[in-house]
Parts: structure tokens; C-alpha cells; sequence
């Protein structure tokens, strides 16, 4: 059998078998063994991939919601004990179509609607020509006829004719305003940050944003490149009336974080944040945008993927970097924490920031932070690139406020305990690989939920890959008694 396979099986057994009530153990009262699977298979395409929970706030159910098969947005509606909710949809699930080849970020509004947001391709447009895409639903899976008959706005960029403009991530502010973030292609070669401010009405581009609704932020710090490198935008914080994105920067070693702070109401970056050198030490970018080169090992492909405010109101910034330890090329999460200026806040880990490997390769999804300041981040990770199958399978960590791994988090494979909860599900059998997708966590009463997908089959007619979703729950710090309450 091989390694990823005989992992698969063991984070299965102790699954079942787990009789420790650790947090970061999966939680028997939802389905059973705290791990649940969905296929919608609505066309032959076979591609379904859960992007986040949402919490119902009228019921406590939990919400699914992701990408479906071929151009479709997904929203299933499960009970609290896991067993789908036969009163939401067809048999408890959704398929409402839309113009859109990914969901890559969903948000609750303020008048609890669910926003998605993604990118498609533009009808009769060239192979690349994507555009950015926003689709909001009611809680009954219902789309806002208030944008469009089906929910959605294509968002047309077109800075270059034919160019790659898509969305990373989402919020929405408490007038229901929705904030877009990711990346807007300017030549063949330079790609900049691009974030979007859009009325809650109808999602429309608001014109008191930058002009347009829209503003690029150009870090073009690859000297090599001039005016022709690829930095992209991959997470979005709003704080008041700031907003935090973050991403990557291209540079001649390869890629730095990179992290701007701009008005939420006109898009202005925000000068006082990383005035300096001084202030912001290593930063290539000053007055509202900072890079943060950690150059660990191999090509220093370095990415900020995701973005958290801490109690105390501190910005966590999290994402993956490439590190060499006496030879050896492995992916690491890393944490590093800064404050409203850009400084770094120390402390932190081991002085700025916290980093550590898992299997050899690894992605980082989403970060949330408990209400008591402890910090979940999660992804997948393998022992092939990410780019290869099979091998890949599912993690949250847990740190402590001040980035120290929290080892007593999950039951380690051996009965004792680890920082690290790693998450399989079963497939096909037959010699299917390991491969599975993570999304975005959900915190519920203390309870971790986390979306993704799992590979159920591959080598399918036509080269179909099936992709379910999948829901995780983790107990967490619930004190329920049946994980039943609302």
C-alpha cells in the first residue's frame, strides 16, 4: 500500500476509533464520525467543490455552498447532526447556474444573504478572457432577482482586450457593500493586485470607489520585470474603513508576501501604513503596501493566502512558503503578525512570526481566530506537488494566541497528541488515490467546521475526475451535550 494510502486508512481508523475528547478531533455527533460527503453529479462534468459552511442564523443548519459540476453554484442545507435537511431544495440541495468556473469566496451580508463571488469566462471571448463574478442568494437558495433573473453580475475589467481578470476573495460591510479582491492582467506579461467596491442593491461598481469601483495596486518590485511582473491578490480583510489585501509579488528570487492597506470608501492607499523602511523592516514597498521577502530555500515561491484580525486588533497574516532544512525542499505554513501600521508585532511565535512543514508540499486555505484569540488555519498537504496526485490530504492547526502550536489540539496517529488535525475520507477504492481540496473554515459555537472536496474516482470516460463535497466538524471547545442546539 502507499504512504498516502496507508495514512488515508489510519487518519480513518482513529477517526472512528477516537474516544479523546481533544478539540481538534472529528466530532462523532455530526454524521456519525464527524465527516460528511456530497455528490451533486448534475451533468457528467463531476466536478462539485464546497467552498465554505455557512451558519444559518435562523436555525443553526449549516449551508454548504461551492461550485457545482459545469457552471454552477451549489448550495446544500445540512442539519447540525450532519443528515441533510430534506426541507431545503430537492432532498436538501441546490444547482443554481451561473455564469462561473470557480466560487473561490463566500460571505454572509448583513441582512443574511449569501454573496459569492468567482470568475467565468466571457461568452464568445477569448480562452483566458475571464471576468470577475458576484452571485448573491437568500438563506432559501433563491437568487436576488435585485442583480440579475439569476443572481449573478459579470464584472468586465478589460484593462488589456482579452485579459485575465478574476476575484480571490470577498467581503461585505455592514451596509451590505460588497468588496472584491484578486487580479487584473495589464500586458501579457504584469499582473497587478485588483480590488472592487459594489452597492448593495445591485452589486453594481460604485463610482466613488477610485473613480470606476475598481483600483489596481501595482508592488512591480521584480527588477528584472520592470512594469512586467505578476503580483496577485488572494485574501481580503476589511477593518473599519480600511481594507487589507494580501497576495504575492513577484521578485527576482521568486515570490514575496505582499500586503496593501486602501480606503474602503474611495480605494486611496493608506500612506501612513509602512511609511518607511524603518517602520516596515525589509519591505520593498512603502506608503500603503508592504512585501515581506522570507527567501527560505528553493525558488521562494511565497504567498499570502489568507487574513485575520486578532482581539486586540492586530492583523494575522497567513499563507505558505517554500523552506530547505540540510537538503530538503518542503512547503511550510507561516503566520506572521503586524499591526494597523505595517510593524510587525513581536512576540509572535518565535519573534515575528510562526512557520512549520506537514508532508513535503502543502497549501494554506483560510485562517480564523477564536474568540479567545487562539488561531485555526487549514489547507491540504501532500507528498507530491500539488500539481501531481495522489497524496493529498486535508489539515487544520491550531496555534495559540501568540503563535505557539497548540500540541495538545488533536490525537496524534500514535494515541498521543499534535498540533496538526489531518482529515481523509473514504473513496472509490480500487487503487482511486488520495487527493482532496480544502476550503474555508466556519467557526460554530466552538465547533470547526471545515469545507473542501475529496477525489471519490478518477479515470472516469472523457477524463472525468469526481469531486464531492465534503463538511468536516471538529468539536472544538462545544460543551453541548448532542451537538443539536441552535
Amino acid at each position: 500500500m502507499q504512504p498516502l494510502r496507508c495514512l488515508a486508512a489510519a487518519l480513518l481508523a482513529t477517526a472512528a476509533a477516537a474516544a479523546a475528547a481533544r478539540e481538534g478531533d472529528t466530532d462523532p455527533r455530526f454524521s456519525g464520525d464527524g465527516l460528511q460527503t456530497l455528490a451533486y453529479d448534475v451533468t457528467t462534468a463531476k466536478g462539485d467543490f464546497a467552498r465554505r459552511v455557512i451558519v444559518d442564523p435562523r436555525n443553526g443548519r449549516y449551508l454548504a455552498v461551492g461550485y457545482v459540476d459545469a457552471g454552477a453554484v451549489g448550495i446544500a442545507a445540512f442539519k447540525p447532526d450532519g443528515s441533510l435537511d430534506a426541507t431545503f431544495g430537492v432532498s436538501g440541495k441546490i444547482a443554481r447556474s451561473a455564469p462561473l468556473e470557480a466560487v473561490t469566496g463566500v460571505a454572509l451580508d448583513p441582512v443574511d444573504r449569501i454573496v459569492v463571488a468567482g470568475y467565468g469566462r466571457k461568452p464568445g471571448g477569448a480562452l483566458l478572457d475571464y471576468d470577475p463574478v458576484v452571485c448573491r442568494y437568500n438563506l432559501d437558495g433563491f437568487p436576488d432577482t435585485n442583480i440579475a433573473p439569476d443572481g449573478c453580475r459579470r464584472l468586465p475589467v478589460d484593462t488589456v482586450a482579452d485579459g485575465t481578470d478574476t476575484a480571490s476573495a470577498v467581503v461585505v460591510d455592514g451596509a451590505g457593500q460588497i468588496y472584491l479582491a484578486g487580479q487584473v492582467q495589464l500586458s501579457a506579461t504584469d499582473y497587478d493586485f485588483l480590488v472592487m467596491k459594489l452597492a448593495s442593491p445591485d452589486a453594481a461598481p460604485l463610482s466613488t470607489f477610485s473613480g470606476n469601483g475598481r483600483t489596481e495596486i501595482a508592488f512591480d518590485i521584480d527588477a528584472s520585470n520592470p512594469g512586467g511582473d505578476v503580483d496577485g491578490a488572494e485574501a481580503l480583510l476589511l477593518q473599519g474603513n480600511w481594507l487589507y489585501v494580501a497576495g504575492y509579488a513577484a521578485d527576482e528570487a521568486g515570490n514575496d508576501f505582499a500586503i496593501a492597506k486602501i480606503s474602503a470608501l474611495n480605494g486611496s492607499e493608506d500612506t501612513t501604513f509602512c511609511p518607511n523602511t524603518t517602520a516596515c523592516a525589509g519591505t520593498q514597498r512603502t506608503q500603503g503596501l508592504r512585501t515581506i521577502g522570507y527567501n527560505l530555500g528553493g525558488d521562494n515561491q511565497d504567498r499570502a493566502r489568507a487574513l485575520a484580525a486578532t482581539p486586540d486588533g492586530n492583523i494575522l497574516v497567513a499563507g505558505e512558503v517554500e523552506r530547505t532544512v540540510s537538503g530538503n525542499l518542503s512547503n511550510n505554513y507561516l503566520v506572521t503578525r503586524i499591526n494597523g501600521s505595517g510593524s510587525y508585532v513581536g512576540g509572535f511565535g518565535s519573534g515575528f512570526n510562526v512557520y512549520n512543514s506537514i508532508l513535503p508540499d502543502l497549501l494554506l486555505t483560510d485562517i480564523s481566530v477564536r474568540s479567545d484569540g487562539r488561531i485555526l488555519i487549514a489547507g491540504t498537504t501532500a507528498t507530491s506537488p500539488l500539481n501531481a496526485d495522489p497524496g493529498r490530504v486535508q489539515w487544520v492547526v491550531q496555534l495559540s494566541a501568540n503563535g505557539q502550536p497548540d500540541t495538545e489540539f488533536s490525537s496524534g496517529l500514535g494515541g498521543g497528541s499534535s498540533s496538526i488535525a489531518l482529515i481523509a475520507y473514504p473513496n472509490a477504492g480500487s487503487g482511486q488515490p488520495t487527493n482532496h481540496e480544502a476550503g474555508g473554515l466556519t467557526l460554530d459555537h466552538g465547533r470547526i467546521l471545515l469545507a473542501g472536496a475529496r477525489l471519490w474516482a478518477q479515470n472516469l470516460p472523457n477524463g472525468v475526475r469526481d469531486f464531492d463535497y465534503t463538511i468536516a466538524r471538529l468539536k472544538g471547545d462545544s460543551l453541548f451535550a448532542d451537538g443539536l442546539e441552535f
